[in-house]
């Protein structure tokens, strides 16, 4: 199975600032939802997810912070 994940990088810590994962059953639709996530995080998509306000919220801090977000997909087992 692939997990994409969504991390940040706060550059006064030595390990990354955990995000969300989100689970895909095919790598075509990982890399189409990390494609996603990186769209709707670089600009104000994610502000429509209204049924995750936690991960709103995390975007929201993150960028308050001016903390580099990132988004991978790794194999999980």
């Amino acid at each position: 199975m692939l997990a994409t994940i969504v991390y940040a990088i706060n550059p006064r810590q030595d390990t990354p600032v955990e995000g969300f994962t989100a689970f895909s059953p095919t790598p075509e639709n990982a890399l189409k939802r990390k494609r996603a996530l990186e769209q709707q995080i670089k600009g104000d998509g994610y502000k429509h997810w209204y049924d995750s306000k936690w991960r709103m919220a995390f975007i929201d801090r993150c960028k308050a912070n001016a903390w580099e977000i990132r988004v991978e997909t790794v194999m999980i087992s």
